[in-house]
């Protein structure tokens, strides 16, 4: 050690200031280089840390977008087979709507055949009766007429009266519907500004009507009956034609086809209800008959050929209604034709749409299945990485068929 008594000399003063410094200098030099290395080695540890953990945090990422794709991929493979299970059953529902329609009109097809068929034949044996009753029904109007007549010998309003109750009768024992077939005692104005009144309008096919007149007087043909032969019969006969002739002429001025309420043949029935008495007229004045036939807006009938008209009028509503139904048939036939060519679209269009429907499953399917990472294998990876799941992908028989596939792979 320097004695302190040396140190007044300057020189050995500065030597041990620098000494001094030097050795302190060291000291610190050496921890300066320790708290450097120190750092250094802290920095080098958490540099480690970070890139462990920025590792850990890019493999977690790469897990998760595995994790999210699979199970898109397995959404959207859920969602197609959805899809194509309601195309399938929307097809199946227009399949079926087809083949009800289908089915449908070939009922009402079947039921207006077989309604035809059995009208046909109830037309026949209809048309078969009246005609065998035609001769009944002349004789038991003849034999009215001629006690009715003796019994209102002379009262022409008591006539015109018991002639509408002779055609009325006659028309409901042939099956005349009053209000369907038949109204009596129309009166109004007609075109012509004088007014109108009919004994019987008579419906017809195609709207049309026909007048009957039932008011033909038989008074002088009473007279002539009664009377001895002679002149005053020869007289009463006269007469009788000349009622006959301008009772004609009336109804032919009275235009009946005016009427605005109907549309009305061009001609009047004139019914003369015993027969008799319409003979007798003709025999004893030619020029009556041809008087009548000239006369085109009136056509004379007696009992017998009224009978006749009536049973045309029932053989023309007959022939229109089975005219109707052969319509109907006609229209069903057409309407199944149209039915038929919409199922075979309808059948077309399904069958297409299957193949279309099988084919994109089958490519949904491939895709689940095919190749070693396919979906179904890495959805059964992430189970056994210990995802938290609630069922078992296999527990259905179908899905475990396929994981079955898609494991060989």
């Amino acid at each position: 050690l320097i004695d302190m008594a040396e140190l007044s000399d300057p020189i050995l003063i500065t030597i041990a200031v620098l000494i001094t410094a030097g050795v302190v200098w060291k000291i610190m030099s050496e921890q300066a280089a320790r708290m450097v290395e120190e750092a250094r080695s802290q920095s080098e540890v958490k540099v480690a840390t970070s890139e462990a953990r920025l590792g850990a945090l890019t493999d977690e990422k790469e897990t998760m977008q595995r994790e999210m794709q699979n199970a898109f991929e397995l959404a959207a493979a859920e969602a197609f087979k959805t899809a194509v299970e309601n195309a399938d059953e929307e097809k199946e529902g227009s399949f079926s709507e087809a083949t009800r329609v289908l089915s449908e009109s070939m009922v009402g097809y079947m039921e207006a055949i077989q309604r035809a068929k059995e009208e046909d034949i109830a037309r026949a044996a209809t048309l078969g009766e009246r005609v065998g009753n035609i001769g009944d029904l002349g004789i038991t109007l003849a034999e009215e007429t001629r006690e009715l007549s003796l019994a209102l010998r002379g009262d022409s309003q008591a006539q015109g009266a018991w002639g509408e109750v002779v055609v009325e009768n006659l028309l409901q024992s042939m099956g005349f519907i009053e209000g369907r077939d038949y109204v009596k005692q129309l009166s109004e104005t007609g075109e012509d500004k004088t007014r109108k009144r009919t004994d019987f309008i008579l419906n017809l096919p195609d709207n049309r009507q026909v007048v009957i007149d039932s008011k033909v007087s038989l008074s002088a043909y009473t007279e002539s009956v009664n009377a001895d032969e002679g002149e005053d019969k020869i007289s009463a006969m006269k007469k009788h034609c000349n009622s006959i002739r301008k009772h004609a002429g009336d109804l032919a001025s009275k235009n009946y086809e005016h009427m605005e309420s109907i549309h009305t043949l061009d001609f009047v029935l004139m019914l003369v209800p015993l027969e008799s008495a319409y003979i007798d007229a003709m025999r004893a004045d030619p020029g009556l008959y041809e008087d009548l036939v000239g006369n085109r807006r009136v056509k004379v009938v007696s009992g017998s050929t009224i009978m006749l008209a009536l049973l045309l009028i029932q053989e023309l509503w007959k022939r229109e209604n089975q005219s109707r139904n052969q319509m109907e048939l006609l229209q069903k036939a057409g309407s199944i034709h149209d039915k038929v060519t919409l199922f075979l679209e309808s059948f077309t269009e399904v069958g297409f749409e299957l193949g279309q429907a099988r084919a994109a499953y089958d490519r949904a399917r491939d895709r689940l299945t095919d190749g070693r990472g396919n979906v179904i294998r890495q959805t059964e990876q992430m189970a056994e990485l210990g995802a938290k799941v609630k069922k078992d992908l296999r527990e259905k028989s179908g899905v475990k068929k396929l994981a079955e596939e898609a494991e060989e792979e």
